[in-house]
């Protein structure tokens, strides 16, 4: 378990947190994420939450280069110990899936994390969904479905759009017609 002072916590995270360093950060994901496969162990180490360090990936290109490849070297020795283990009987089989499960989750289904503003239009929403698509978080099918939902989503924001549009120019209508009072023929030619 991981222990920290609560105070100083808080206290660091209204000074705004720990700062991005590449000299220091950079190794240590190299470090601590290929022996864990776990993004929850470089956050806890780092002082940090996976919001920011998913920001610090999507800016910082040598940060996102190196999670990208201590990813692949954990995968690489969760494959690697089953090659070495695979012809004995000891070795316990379910208990290697059940740990390699993150690097199986997509291929049975489990949930995807976005990292998105939902208080965005959907466009600003679909260029965040391509940056975290870049740094291979998805699988491809996951990228249609995602993209398809973005899609039903800007057509409903563009429709609900123009039917502000129109009630704003029946508003106005309705107004010039209360200002005209009995002159129609402005009205008419207006409607």
């Amino acid at each position: 378990m991981v222990f920290i002072n609560p105070v100083e916590m808080y206290k660091e995270i209204k000074h705004g947190g720990t700062k991005y360093d590449e000299k220091t950060h950079c190794p240590m994901i190299l470090e601590i994420y290929p022996p864990t496969g776990r993004l929850s162990a470089f956050c806890a180490k780092a002082r940090i939450t996976e919001q920011t360090f998913y920001n610090w990936v999507n800016k910082h290109v040598v940060m996102r280069e190196c999670y990208q490849f201590a990813r692949v070297l954990a995968r690489e020795d969760w494959e690697q110990e089953y090659q070495d283990n695979k012809d004995d009987d000891m070795w316990d089989k379910k208990y290697w899936q059940l740990r390699g499960s993150r690097y199986l989750a997509k291929e049975n289904g489990a949930k995807i994390m976005l990292d998105i503003d939902e208080n965005a239009d959907p466009w600003v929403q679909y260029t965040q969904i391509l940056k975290q698509t870049k740094n291979g978080h998805f699988t491809a099918s996951e990228v249609k479905q995602l993209m398809e939902s973005v899609n039903i989503g800007t057509r409903v924001h563009e429709s609900f759009k123009l039917q502000q549009e129109v009630d704003k120019m029946k508003e106005d209508l309705t107004l010039m017609a209360n200002r005209n009072g009995n002159n129609i023929v402005s009205i008419a030619k207006t409607a």
